[in-house]
C-alpha cells in the first residue's frame, strides 16, 4: 500500500485527486525515462546511507565520550580512596622538613624508617587537608604517581618526574 492509498483510506485524499496524482506520476515517469528514475532512486539511496553513516559516527563518538567520562569519574574516586587510606605521619623522633608549594617549610615527625624511605623516594608527602592547610600524609611512590595524574595539586613532596610541571 503506497502513500496515496493510505491518504485515500484516511479520507484525506479524494478519488479524483488520487487519479490525478497517479496520472501525473505516470506522465513524469514517461518523460524522465527509466535511467533518470533509477539515477534519482540511487541518489536518494546514497543520501540515506550517508545520513545513517553520520548518525552511527555521532553515536559512536557520544558513547566514547560517555565511557571516557565514566573512567575519569572512577579514577577520581579511586584516587580519593588512596588519599583517605594514606598513612598518617608520626609520631616519631625525626623531624623531616620540606618546602611546600607556597614557600613555607612544614615539618613532619617521622620514625627513622619513614624518614629513610622518604629520603630514598619510596614514600611521598601528600596534602590530606584543604589547600592552604598543613595536614599531610605519607603515600607510596606508585600510588603517588597515580594521584599526580588526576590531582597533582595534593602532592607536596615527591621525587623528580612524579609530578609533571
Amino acid at each position: 500500500m503506497n502513500l496515496r492509498d493510505q491518504l485515500k483510506n484516511a479520507k484525506l485524499l479524494s478519488d479524483k485527486d488520487a487519479r490525478r496524482l497517479a496520472h501525473e506520476a505516470r506522465v513524469e515517469r514517461t518523460e524522465k525515462g527509466r535511467e533518470t528514475i533509477e539515477q534519482e532512486a540511487a541518489s536518494r539511496q546514497r543520501a540515506v546511507q550517508e545520513l545513517a553513516a553520520r548518525d552511527r559516527e555521532r553515536t559512536r563518538r557520544e558513547q566514547e565520550q560517555a565511557e571516557q567520562e565514566k573512567k575519569q569519574r572512577e579514577e577520581l574516586l579511586a584516587v580519593q580512596a588512596l588519599l583517605q587510606a594514606a598513612k598518617k605521619a608520626g609520631p616519631g623522633t625525626v623531624k623531616f622538613y620540606f618546602e611546600a608549594g607556597d614557600g613555607s617549610l612544614p615539618w613532619l615527625e617521622l620514625s627513622p624508617r619513614e624518614a629513610q624511605e622518604l629520603r630514598a623516594g619510596q614514600l611521598c608527602v601528600v596534602r590530606s587537608g584543604p589547600v592552604g592547610t598543613h595536614t599531610y600524609r605519607l603515600l607510596g611512590l606508585d600510588a603517588t604517581k597515580r594521584v599526580a595524574r588526576v590531582r597533582p595539586e595534593v602532592v607536596a613532596l615527591a621525587p623528580r618526574g612524579v609530578v609533571s610541571p
